[in-house]
């Protein structure tokens, strides 16, 4: 099967949507985000969402007028973002009031956003709740999700565009090539495969039967095909220097986080679903994606899969 048989074309984010909590993170996110929109030419939106009943708490209570709420929260934004970018900065300010994860992605499905940039930060300290509101974001996002988890210090480093051979292959290609256009870093396609003689049920794949039959070779010749495929189709479509790492794994997952780790991108790109060619990627929820946006300490781009 051919990979990449859909056409993969190079488009520029036109519209985007930043979640701002007032948290260093979101600070972060806007940063990144305006970046974005100066380079591609998009529209701004930053975003803040009341939760569901804290203004009708301060109207009842001391008998203000809704509208002078939300007015006074919509001063803060634009003092949060001006604070951030300058007096300059072409960025459009919104209020909503709802619970947040749902409000913030409804706004995005809805009203056209092609990106979603999040900072979460607030409980890095402990791993069970680290990326937890960005994680209920992304089960109902229908658009790329940008997660920020520290400032971007390295502009210029490379991007991680991280494959599992599957589906998913095109948009997380697509998403990386978009990025490399806005400074021309390097770009890194990078795959882990499990091979049979690495699976954790080694009993039923004796090592020495692939190595006296040849099919090792025979293997690798398949996923170095596969990959320089989708090297070539990335030539296409940037002109920075690609780079393919291809790494072999009983546990894909943590040696794809260990390599990510020691390799400092500026950037990390990743499918959010798909079972592919060596399970690079398993259910979304369950597996890789989810461990990265809880352990990664780069900047961290969430594609969906486009059927």
């Amino acid at each position: 099967m051919n990979l990449l048989s859909a056409k993969t074309s190079m488009k520029s984010y036109r519209n985007i949507l930043v979640g701002i909590n007032y948290t260093t993170a979101s600070r972060h996110a806007l940063l990144k985000a305006h970046r974005i929109a100066s380079e591609d030419g998009a529209k701004l939106t930053a975003c803040h969402v009341v939760p569901l009943g804290e203004i009708t708490e301060f109207v009842d209570f001391y008998m203000i007028e809704h509208k002078i709420m939300t007015d006074a929260a919509l001063s803060s934004l634009e003092g949060f973002v001006e604070e951030t970018l300058g007096a300059d900065h072409e960025v459009t300010c919104m209020i909503c009031e709802g619970i947040p994860h749902h409000e913030l992605v409804a706004r995005a499905n809805e009203d056209g956003y092609d990106l979603l940039v999040l900072g979460d930060d607030d409980y890095a300290s402990d791993s069970r709740k680290a990326g937890q509101f960005a994680i209920k974001c992304l089960r109902f996002a229908k658009m790329p999700v940008l997660l920020m988890n520290r400032p971007e210090t390295n502009p210029d480093g490379p991007i991680a565009a991280c494959l599992d051979l599957s589906n998913a292959t095109n948009p997380v290609l697509e998403n990386a090539a978009r990025l490399c256009s806005i400074s021309s870093p390097d770009l890194h396609l990078v795959h882990v495969a499990r091979p049979p003689w690495l699976h954790p049920l080694k009993i039923r794949y004796r090592k020495e039967v692939f190595e006296d039959k040849g099919l090792k070779e025979q293997f690798h010749e398949v996923l170095d095909g596969q990959l320089e495929v989708v090297r070539q189709k990335a030539a296409e479509l940037i002109s920075s220097p690609i780079k393919v790492c291809m790494l072999e794994s009983e546990d894909p997952t943590h040696t794809l986080l260990e390599h990510l780790d020691a390799t400092d991108y500026n950037l990390v790109v990743i499918g959010r679903v798909g079972k592919g060619f060596k399970g690079l990627v398993t259910d979304f929820m369950g597996g890789t994606a989810e461990t990265l946006i809880r352990h990664l300490g780069s900047p961290l781009l969430i594609v969906p899969l486009t059927e």
